[in-house]
């Protein structure tokens, strides 16, 4: 297996006028000048003294520059760090510590930050240049020669979103990813040289990174916008005639508020299809979804260690009156899972537990932390999601994180079963579903949500009652104009049990 630097020479080689890159900052490359850009940056960096093996921490919202240097630091074979930047100083300083990064490549607004880390620090993405900064576009040099790259070689570093707990590194593999983004190309089919894709899902995440990396796998033409701003998005699909975009529901349903709220309807027919992962989509969020966007829908479940997607749900199942919309789809090719109990033990079929996962593509350990690497397997080699699954009928259900669960009377309660139920109520927008403290029960279960219309809190449980379980219903409500979440959409119920002074 060979690495992104042969893949971006094969397209430079087949596909050399097809615009590669098209960002909202003005830069444009196709395949050819992508590759020249990436060689020359390459250059740059090795005479700054960046070498094979170093760490270079990436602190930068979307841009062609963001990839054009990504692809360079692989090219000198150095391990790019995609960090989120809206992390806090304290968790930065955290993830530099962990990193140990020998060089900085970012965006010129967070100069300004009290950042930690290297002397050698490199403005990227346009923007002044602050002082005792290197101008990225300056790093322009013949590229030095060529490590030896293949497909066990680490490619970037990415970290975990830090939902529910202390943040980890990962270093993704590029034969790992060529192999995940080659398996969702061929599920697709129809992604083709020029099919117009837009990235909104930040690079420094793997669902948004994976993206970027299919498009070049396809020779599409990426059109990257700085960050997700719903008219801006909206614009663009109908003038740049966008065919593919990921997102997350949250996102889905933003866009949809945007398209509504416009005097005049945008022309959104170019839409081919919409992938989305982050959780299920809501039945009423989908039927909105399918009369507005007119294309398909595609779910995807995943992770950071997969480096993958571990299931798809087809566009094919995305019917309202499906039996299993509610589910993540199918597992993908290339995996095996697992649904254990808490003895470790494979349960009766339909049984829930914490699902694990062996394949491939799977990560080989947490950058410099082996406890975290060993507590994460088994003893036979078995990844442990922490995700409490089941499967029915080939399909497979994502009922919670294993330490979302609520513990009420000594029942196992998981919230995104009674999330999913709350969600069809047709005056619930979103929801989550944590527990709190109860002096009788030990918790009890408590939604958060957000409604589009007149509701209130006897009406949702009433509603719950008659299609759970009394055990699994709610007993408080609250109303709130929104959930808390990550830069990818996914609710930080951390933020919610902290109310309640719930440890997360």
């Amino acid at each position: 297996m060979q690495s992104w630097i042969h893949v971006l020479e094969w397209r430079a080689n087949t596909r050399p006028d097809v615009p590669a890159l098209v960002d909202d900052r003005g830069r444009r490359l196709s395949y050819s000048e992508l590759l020249t850009a990436v060689e020359r940056a390459a250059g740059g960096w090795a005479a700054q003294g960046v070498a094979a093996g170093d760490v270079v921490a990436v602190l930068a919202k979307n841009s062609a520059d963001f990839l054009v240097h990504t692809f360079a630091l692989m090219r000198v074979g150095a391990l790019p760090a995609l960090i989120n930047w809206r992390l806090s100083p304290a968790e930065l300083a955290e993830l530099f510590t962990l990193l140990e990064p020998v060089a900085l490549a970012a965006d010129a607004e967070f100069a300004e930050r009290p950042l930690p880390g290297p002397a050698v620090r490199v403005r990227i993405g346009g923007g002044g240049l602050p002082d005792g900064w290197t101008d990225g576009a300056a790093l322009d040099a013949p590229p030095p020669p060529r490590p030896e790259l293949s497909g066990d070689t680490p490619m970037v570093l990415v970290h975990t979103s830090g939902t529910t707990g202390r943040a980890k590194a990962i270093p993704l593999r590029h034969g790992a990813l060529i192999q995940s983004v080659a398996a969702f190309a061929l599920e697709i089919g129809d992604q083709v040289a020029g099919s117009r894709h837009l990235q909104i899902m930040p690079l420094f995440h793997l669902g948004g990174f994976g993206q970027a990396m299919q498009v070049v796998l396809t020779a599409g033409t990426l059109h990257v916008h700085t960050v997700f701003r719903p008219p801006s998005t909206v614009t663009a699909i109908e003038r740049d005639r966008i065919e593919f975009f990921t997102a997350g529901p949250s996102l889905i349903d933003m866009l949809l508020a945007e398209v509504r709220a416009r005097d005049t309807a945008p022309d959104l027919s170019s839409l081919v299809e919409i992938a989305y992962g982050t959780a299920p989509i809501t039945p009423v969020l989908l039927a909105d979804a399918l009369a507005t966007f007119d294309c398909r829908f595609r779910q995807i479940y995943g992770n950071t260690e997969s480096q993958s997607m571990i299931s798809l749900l087809a566009p094919e199942d995305h019917r309202l009156d499906h039996p299993h919309l509610a589910s993540a789809g199918r597992v993908s090719f290339g995996w095996e899972t697992r649904i254990v109990g808490p003895d470790g033990r494979p349960g009766a079929p339909g049984e829930a537990g914490e699902l694990l996962i062996r394949g491939e593509c799977l990560f080989r350990g947490y950058w410099r932390a082996p406890e975290a690497t060993a507590e994460a397997f088994t003893t036979d080699g078995w990844y442990r999601t922490g995700d409490v699954a089941r499967l029915v009928d080939g399909y497979l259900y994502i009922l919670d994180r294993a330490k979302d669960m609520v513990i009420s009377g000594g029942e196992n309660i998981y919230p995104a079963e009674v999330e999913a139920v709350l969600a069809r109520h047709p005056a619930v927008g979103e929801v989550a579903v944590i527990g709190r403290p109860d002096a009788r029960w030990g918790e009890a279960v408590h939604a958060v949500v957000v409604p589009v219309a007149d509701l209130t809190e006897p009406d949702l449980i009433a509603w719950c009652r008659d299609r759970l379980a009394h055990f699994k219903c709610p007993v408080s409500v609250e109303f709130a104009s929104e959930l808390p979440r990550t830069t990818t959409g996914k609710v930080l119920k951390r933020e919610l049990r902290a109310r309640y002074e719930i440890p997360a």
